[in-house]
């Protein structure tokens, strides 16, 4: 069962205060807790560091400075991790017998992720603040269907009983914590390819790794792998600018992870008990990585390491792929958050671990450590991965090691608690994944195993891979382990009403400025964007309280736009233009070829709004929707192009669909129709996969300008299977 309460909760200063009584009285019950500050979540000489534009390599003092205000209380019945951020309120969980506690602030369910308005004046004790108290009833461990599936490996020897499998995990845990001191270095292509998107601003540059990060984490804590593997980050560097002394071979995997090991031994202090000393450096690049097999380049790659490389200095380095596209602009898995399973993969190797069904009698499929990494699923551990990690102590003793850790949670990802999907939500891991802050999700249907979104500015729709840990993904649930499990709960179990909800409102529109191509007969479009933020969601689907429209285009009139030009253009002569810049990345289109300008159908209605071009290697005319829809050339005629006369009312193309003058957009917007589903998913595919020739006919033109084909299966190109992306992405430390 779940349930919430509000409560009253003092907001502390606690610069100088080490140690907290609180007490408070919810669900009947008197909760007393007695605080002590935490020192042991970040390092305690944790760096920020970034590569300037001038390539000098700076330290982002105020990004590394701790906010002493995060508390930790045990005792024989109870215990609770809570911060007391003045400006935020109180957050934390507190552990009773039987169940859990959530404590949040009442005023954070408005609050974005990086909008933080609430500073007070400094006192020990502030005035008493709103929070939202939630408890959620936990199963007992033997209830627990993940542990148990995680002992699954063992039914056919001896048989012994979950209780003694369970002690012996206990007793490795409490004697043999393991911690990966890591250093994450962020190149100047990732530095590149997100400062657009998240405002050139560092912090939020900085939040998002956290989350990532975080997201790593989660897949060390889950209970598949046996015994948790703590990850303490030591050092983030943000490069502006690509240091000197780290070449990156354009992406050439092997030069790479070479030239990244090099630089990590070379800034990576000798001595463990050095404070700022690493035992993994973890690369992560918005370069495309690629090995040269058998003189062909495979750019299938997303990772590197080598196998058992950890606590060897030249070898504990690894490399992984974010926020990488295609030469098209279609996304790769490693384009979002599903980089996440990609670096967990690869220190995976560095820990010592080989691909499932490699020299070992685990199935290829369906785990982490998988030897593919598509788009669905493969969220958990296999026996082959926990038995390398029931060695971990005795073959990688530098991960024994425990540093004098300091709790601050502008800089430590540990503050998402496992569950970043909670605050990088559905929807904004869909703007990650499309670096669109447009993006929405398309459905929260299995969205734990393969996420789904849309933009109004693309065709199609794209899978993000599993949702984060922290996802809402249904009522009072969220996703865990590609699982949508009860929130606050490990496995599923009863669950009752009760749980905080919060629905959306909009913002006020924003109307962009009337633009228009001056075609003939055309007229000038404007777009219109509003958000579901005021307030924001909580606890509820995506849209919930927002129905209708984000996003919208307008006709308006152009004549004062269009004056200084001689003469409109007709809509053939843009298109002969726009097939001409099409073709310097398309050879099989003519450069020198017509374009095109289909007639209207009822049916699909965007095919008078695509703009067709003459192919070379066909008799046809073909739009190249799915090749430059993430590219940024745009495949259609402006918004406001005349397009169909029928009954004395004229046609203009708005969200490229051919629509009479006087239509207004409903609930939705048109790229949510069935020929949008046809197209399938957009991501990119690993042998960069043109599309089937059904798919093909479907979006060509005759020469005598009629369709060769009017409607399509469903299904048509459907995700590549993810042995698709099979790779062989480690080095065996025996072969170095």
């Amino acid at each position: 069962m779940q349930d919430v309460e509000i409560v009253m909760l003092p907001l502390w200063n606690t610069e100088n205060v080490i140690k907290v009584p609180l007490a408070f009285k919810v669900f009947g019950q008197l909760i007393e807790l007695t605080l002590h500050r935490n020192t042991k979540m970040v390092a305690p000489k944790f760096q920020v560091w970034s590569h300037n534009e001038e390539n000098i390599l700076q330290e982002l003092l105020h990004l590394n400075e701790p906010t002493p205000c995060h508390y930790l209380h045990t005792d024989s019945s109870s215990s609770a991790a809570i911060s007391l951020c003045q400006e935020q309120g109180i957050h934390g969980l507190v552990f009773l017998e039987n169940s859990t506690l959530e404590i949040t602030p009442m005023k954070d369910v408005n609050s974005a992720p990086f909008d933080y308005h609430f500073i007070r004046e400094r006192s020990e004790v502030s005035s008493k603040e709103p929070h939202i108290v939630k408890r959620a009833y936990v199963p007992p461990i033997n209830q627990d269907y993940r542990i148990k599936e995680s002992l699954r490996y063992l039914y056919d020897i001896k048989k012994p009983t979950a209780n003694q499998i369970l002690e012996t995990i206990e007793r490795r845990q409490t004697n043999q914590d393991l911690t990966v001191e890591l250093a994450v270095f962020f190149d100047e292509a990732g530095y590149n390819t997100f400062a657009p998107f998240l405002d050139k601003d560092d912090e939020k540059i900085r939040d998002m790794l956290l989350a990532y990060i975080n997201g790593v984490q989660a897949l060390y804590h889950q209970p598949s792998l046996g015994k948790q593997i703590d990850i303490s980050l030591v050092r983030l560097d943000i490069m502006h600018r690509q240091p000197s002394d780290l070449p990156h071979f354009n992406g050439e995997r092997g030069s790479l992870l070479d030239s990244f090991c090099n630089y990590a031994k070379l800034y990576n202090p000798v001595s463990d008990k050095h404070p700022n000393h690493w035992d993994l450096g973890l690369y992560v690049s918005g370069l495309d990585f690629y090995a040269i097999e058998d003189g062909i380049k495979n750019t299938a790659t997303m990772g590197l390491a080598t196998v058992g490389g950890t606590c060897i200095d030249q070898y504990s380095c690894v490399i992984a792929e974010l926020g990488v596209t295609n030469r098209f602009g279609k996304p790769y898995p490693s384009a979002g958050f599903t980089s996440v399973y990609i670096a967990a993969h690869e220190i995976g190797h560095n820990l010592g671990m080989h691909h499932d069904s490699t020299g070992n009698s685990c199935p290829k499929d369906g785990y982490i450590m998988s030897p593919s990494r598509g788009v669905q699923g493969e969220t958990i551990w296999s026996e082959c991965s926990r038995e390398v990690v029931r060695a971990l102590a005795r073959n990688k003793p530098c991960l024994l090691d425990k540093s004098t850790l300091q709790v601050d949670k502008s800089l430590d990802h540990a503050r998402f608690l496992d569950l970043p999907g909670r605050e990088w939500t559905a929807k904004k891991q869909c703007e990650v994944l499309l670096r669109d802050k447009e993006a929405t999700v398309a459905t929260l249907h299995q969205a734990c195993q393969a996420l789904q979104c849309k933009t109004p500015h693309r065709s199609g729709y794209y899978f993000a891979g599993p949702a984060l840990d922290g996802t809402y993904c249904a009522a009072e649930r969220e996703c865990r382990a590609g699982e949508c499990l009860p929130a606050f709960q490990i496995a599923p179990g009863p669950t009752g009403g009760g749980s905080f909800v919060q629905e959306g409102g909009w913002s006020e529109w924003k109307v962009g400025p009337c633009s228009s191509g001056c075609l003939l007969r055309s007229k000038g479009a404007r777009q219109r964007h509003r958000s579901c933020n005021n307030p924001t969601p909580i606890n509820t689907d995506t849209d919930t309280g927002c129905e209708g429209l984000h996003y919208d285009v307008q006709l308006c009139k152009d004549e004062k736009l269009c004056k200084k030009k001689q003469k409109r253009i007709t809509n053939t002569d843009f298109a002969t233009a726009r097939c001409t810049e099409f073709s310097e990345v398309l050879p099989e289109l003519d450069e020198k070829g017509r374009g095109l300008q289909a007639i209207h159908e009822p049916d699909r209605p965007w095919i008078a709004c695509a703009i067709f071009c003459r192919r070379k290697d066909i008799m046809s005319y073909y739009t190249p929707r799915v090749e430059l829809n993430d590219l940024g050339l745009d495949p259609y005629f402006p918004d406001g192009t005349w397009c169909h006369e029928e009954g004395g009312q004229n046609y203009f193309c708005r969200q490229h669909h051919c629509l009479p003058e006087d239509f207004r957009f409903a609930k939705t917007l048109l790229y949510d129709n069935k020929d949008e589903i046809l197209l399938g998913p957009q991501n990119a595919r690993p042998d960069n996969q043109k599309p089937s020739n059904r798919l093909t006919k479907y979006l060509s033109l005759g020469l005598d300008g009629l369709p060769l084909l009017t409607s399509l299966p469903p299904n048509i190109d459907l995700p590549p299977d993810d042995d698709e992306w099979i790779d062989k992405d480690y080095i065996d430390l025996t072969k170095v």
